[in-house]
Formats: structure tokens, sequence, C-alpha cells
């Protein structure tokens, strides 16, 4: 990954992009994951006061699912993105990949326990109730995906520098990028739907934002 660590200060050059889009990337995300905070714990106490991890590690199967359909988005992430050259700095790192995992996390899960909240409420209106928990799964993982396109578009991609090569051979692979997007949150919103497992969904989160942390490196609580 050509990774060149640093923990002198950031440069002006350095957080040029980050004020160009977004004066305050920091506190806007502070702000993101306080409410995301706010909306997990109003909703999903009950998911995050129970260690359903080992119920998921029982299935071999699925956790094989959940390995590689991250290792392939990952694979696709590395070829596509771009660093500029950025050092990878150690502590914001740390602090963003823990953050971020756990913090929107909630979030994606608050979206997708609403979808599911809803569909299954509507379909069991006149059907069984198998029927109904299906229906929730299938409307809850389009608002988790629903969701992921808009807060990366509105949100996430003011905040990050450009990051995705145009090279012929990056612009190939990136359209493979949305079918692998597709097949890891579709591993993750079955983990909430057959063990409702948040603690799992959010180690996977946690290991995104590692991922983008050592390949676009931007430049964020740091100072």
């Amino acid at each position: 990954m050509d990774i060149k660590f640093e923990t002198t200060k950031a440069t002006k050059s350095d957080i040029t992009y980050v004020r160009m889009g977004m004066a305050h990337p920091e506190r806007a995300m502070l702000i993101y994951w306080g409410i995301s905070l706010a909306l997990g714990v109003l909703t999903l106490r009950d998911w995050l006061g129970s260690w359903n991890v080992a119920t998921t590690l029982a299935h071999p199967g699925f956790i094989l699912y959940l390995v590689l359909t991250f290792a392939f988005s990952q694979t696709l992430y590395v070829f596509v993105a771009r660093h500029d050259n950025r050092p990878v700095r150690v502590i914001p790192t740390v602090i963003f990949s823990l953050g971020n995992g756990f913090f929107e996390t909630l979030a994606f899960v608050f979206v997708y326990w609403l979808g599911a909240t809803i569909g299954s409420a509507l379909v069991g209106l006149f059907a069984p109730a198998d029927a109904a928990s299906v229906a929730g799964f299938i409307l809850g993982l389009i608002f988790f995906a629903i969701y992921g396109g808009l807060i990366h578009g509105l949100f996430w991609l003011r905040l990050l520098p450009p990051h995705f090569d145009d090279s012929p051979r990056s612009k190939a692979i990136r359209k493979f990028r949305p079918m692998a997007e597709v097949a890891l949150v579709f591993g993750w919103c079955l983990c909430l739907w057959l063990y409702q497992d948040i603690w799992t969904v959010i180690a996977f989160h946690t290991l995104v934002d590692v991922g983008l942390m050592l390949r676009v490196r931007p430049v964020l609580f740091h100072r």
C-alpha cells in the first residue's frame, strides 16, 4: 500500500482539501456521531445490550460469507482509491476507525430497524408472521442501501478528499464495486435479521474504516 507513517503536524496544504468541501469536518463528524448515538440509544438498546456474536460464530458458512464479501470489497477499494502521497497518521486512524465504526453503524442499523419495523408491520396486517419477517428484512435492506448512498453522497464525499483514481483500469474495476457493496450489505443485514447481532456488524464496519484510513488517508483529527 506504500504506507508512510507521520506524527508531525499537518501543513496548510495538507488540510486545504477538507476546508473546500466542509468548513469544520471534525465538528460535522462529531455532530453526526452524536445524532447516531442518540438514535441508537433510543431504538437499539436491546441489540446493544445483547452479545449475540457467539450465535453468529456458530454458523461458519455465514462467517465465511462475511469475510469473503469484506475481502472482495476491500480488494476492489485498494485498486481504485488513491491517497495522493498523504502519510498514514496512526492516532487519527485509531480515533476515526473506532469512532465511526461504532457510531455510524448505529445510524445504519437504526435505518435498517426502521425499514424492518415498517415492512413487517404492514405485511403482518394480511400475511403470516414468517412472511412479515421476510418483508421486514427486505425493506430494512432497502432502507440500509438507500441510506448508504445518501450519506456517502451528501456527507462523506464533501468531507473526504477526492480519492478515486481516474485511470482506465480503475474505471473498469469500479464497475464491480456496486456488486461488491450490495453483497457486503446483504450479509450485514442478514446478521441483523437472523441473529440480532449488531456487534459483528460494528466490527466489520470498523475494519472498513481502517481500510479507508490506510488507503485514502484523509487529514482528520490531526493537529
